[in-house]
């Protein structure tokens, strides 16, 4: 009997990649953006399609989903506040598909430049007749952004994962959807909301790092159907 060393050749190294962490600017470059069709668990019957965007380094991987809109997405909300007077105010709310169109924008400014400027130049027209064509869209721009370096900031969800920032998106007074809270980009730096959450979530930790979750935490629920998308945006790049 004899041993060799041949058979363990490049393999007694993982190289599998953690998550990377939330609460945390990390410099990334962008891996991948690819089309995916999930079979429903609940029910097999569905189809849910998908755009997967991820981002790795030397220390691991961040990969952002994005499900195909339903009708609701595109309706506009609002949100009630009580100004100084004492009196009640309804403030609109960005819809989630115009936040989605403006993750996809605010990728593409961070990792294809060029073709942002044309895009905010008007040089560039957009037009994809569906979810499937916006998909193909995307992944067409961005393949050109591939391995190019830039950033990007993580937060934690109340499941303790990584994810990008909530409600990012804003309305200015002339009704027009912004990014007010940057999350990919070379410039980006912790709002003080999100410090104190920080700060109050080690807090939580410090205490009580055994508690149980409550069953009222919220879980986003990817098997909810989802229906047909009509965008009209078209790149012709």
């Amino acid at each position: 009997m004899n041993f060799s060393f041949d058979a363990t050749a490049g393999a007694s190294q993982s190289t599998s990649k953690p998550k990377l962490a939330g609460n945390a600017i990390h410099t990334v470059k962008l891996e991948s953006c690819t089309t995916q069709d999930i079979q429903g668990v609940k029910d097999p019957s569905q189809i849910y399609k998908v755009i997967k965007i991820r981002f790795s380094n030397d220390d691991g991987y961040y990969e952002h989903a994005i499900f195909e809109p339903k009708p609701d997405d595109f309706q506009r909300g609002e949100s009630k506040i009580t100004n100084k007077n004492g009196n009640e105010e309804k403030i609109p709310q960005a819809s989630n598909v115009e936040s989605m169109m403006l993750l996809f924008k605010h990728i593409i400014d961070a990792y294809v430049p060029e073709v942002a400027k044309q895009i905010d130049a008007g040089t560039k027209k957009l037009v994809a007749p569906d979810w499937n064509g916006l998909r193909n869209l995307v992944v067409k721009i961005l393949e050109v952004g591939k391995d190019r370096e830039s950033s990007i900031k993580l937060v934690t969800d109340n499941k303790g994962e990584a994810k990008f920032p909530s409600f990012f998106c804003g309305l200015s007074k002339e009704g027009k959807p912004y990014v007010r809270n940057n999350f990919v980009g070379s410039k980006l730096a912790f709002t003080a909301y999100e410090l104190t959450r920080m700060k109050n979530e080690q807090s939580a930790n410090i205490k009580n790092t055994s508690s149980p979750k409550s069953e009222f935490d919220l879980v986003a629920d990817s098997s909810a159907p989802s229906s047909d998308l009509d965008l009209g945006f078209d790149l012709d790049l």
